[in-house]
């Protein structure tokens, strides 16, 4: 789709998408305009390289759109997707990075429909990582530049049908407007907002309360209830990769048992998604970048977690509990023990993810909204689904009002 601007050399590239920055930056850096310059897998070592450059100079690197987290990624799916990387330069210093990743699917299971998608995004169905918090890692000065920049460039490339945003910030989603009013063969955008429970940590620490104390009257009955039946409970927070890898081990065992006792798959039936897990912890872990913990009641295991540290908010990624047979609520403790822990440990914020689990909204009192927008081009095909909905929508319509006239 995009090989045209791959084979650009970087002055005809930073021609066609640099623009001045008036107004955006501070004084003393106006006059350098944003160079952006598109790379493909064949240069991964070089950009990687550039990525960690980029990271070494900011603050704080959301993990999604770490260098650690992206190349992994691209060990594991980089041959069932089409990746590319968008690098972004000032007065010959990077300022922004992006990764696009280019996958194919059908409609109707008979056209084929290419998709664009930003970040770690696009794996096959039962594979995928199921990207959340997805951003761009650009400094602060040149974000809504980047930005901007590169919604001209993804909009100006004729070969996908489709450009996905997935998981990322509401605040950061209205920023993606693919610049809709500049070309016509654009749709309007579709976007669906799920919300993150998460429960603040700092602010209970700081004002010196107990975690239990910010919950509802039923939840803290359930815990010290279900904490009497459990009791003596305890929590193995690992110090160390072998200790991780041990306990992850023990969780892909639980996760699975309980899945494939409903009849579904298990997140670890794929071997790709295991292996991304799996070198997550040997890459990350000595620099505090996962964190896994097992849960114990009575001397034996009720949960295992495996959890994210996104600048310092803990991500509860994958989990493996008990049966409700073996233990009592055995999610609902070993999240409210490793709250706990985490609390102690000086953390910000447990964060649920995206879900409609029950314990998520009896331990995550606050919320925030992720957003996942599709932009489409103006397809026949997607003219043809769009009509095949609307039909099946009458219908319905006129079923329904047959059904309320009978007597």
């Amino acid at each position: 789709m995009i090989e045209a601007i791959s084979q650009t050399d970087q002055q005809s590239s930073s021609t066609e998408y640099s623009e001045r920055i008036d107004g955006l930056m501070p004084a003393e850096i106006v006059h350098h305009p944003l160079h952006l310059k598109m790379y493909g897998m064949n240069d991964r070592a070089k950009v990687l390289l550039s990525w960690r450059e980029l990271e070494q100079r900011l603050p704080s690197v959301p993990i999604a759109c770490s260098a650690a987290w992206t190349e992994n990624w691209l060990q594991q799916y980089g041959d069932i997707v089409r990746p590319w990387f968008v690098v972004a330069t000032a007065n010959g210093v990077i300022e922004g990075v992006c990764l696009l990743s280019e996958s194919n699917s059908k409609l109707f299971g008979i056209f084929p429909v290419k998709t664009l998608n930003m970040g770690t995004a696009g794996e096959p169905h039962g594979q995928s990582v199921c990207v959340e918090y997805n951003e761009l890692l650009v400094s602060d000065h040149y974000r809504e530049k980047f930005v901007y920049q590169l919604q001209k460039l993804i909009a100006s490339e004729r070969g996908w049908d489709q450009f996905v945003l997935s998981g990322i910030s509401a605040k950061e989603g209205t920023s993606w407007p693919i610049l809709s009013d500049q070309y016509s063969d654009m749709r309007d955008t579709s976007t669906r907002i799920r919300e993150c429970r998460y429960f603040d940590l700092k602010a209970c620490r700081d004002a010196g309360e107990e975690i239990l104390q910010r919950l509802g009257k039923s939840t803290k009955s359930n815990l010290k209830r279900r904490s009497n039946q459990l009791d003596p409970l305890a929590i193995d927070w690992a110090e160390s990769t072998e200790q991780a890898l041990e306990i992850f081990e023990e969780l892909i065992k639980l996760h699975q048992a309980r899945w494939q006792a409903v009849g579904m798959p298990g997140a670890f039936a794929s071997d790709r998604f295991k292996q991304f897990l799996r070198t997550l912890i040997e890459k990350t872990f000595a620099n505090k970048g996962v964190v896994l913990a097992r849960i114990t009641s009575k001397g034996k295991t009720i949960g295992c977690l495996y959890l994210l540290n996104d600048r310092n908010r803990l991500l509860d990624y994958v989990s493996g509990f008990v049966s409700f047979e073996e233990a009592p609520s055995p999610g609902l403790m070993s999240h409210y023990v490793c709250m706990q822990e985490a609390m102690k440990r000086g953390y910000d914020a447990y964060d649920f993810l995206v879900g409609e689990k029950q314990h998520k909204a009896n331990l995550g009192k606050s919320a925030q909204q992720l957003q996942w927008i599709i932009c489409e081009r103006r397809r026949l095909k997607y003219c043809l689904r769009d009509a095949v909905q609307y039909s099946k929508q009458i219908v319905k319509k006129f079923l329904k009002r047959d059904t309320n006239k009978k007597p």
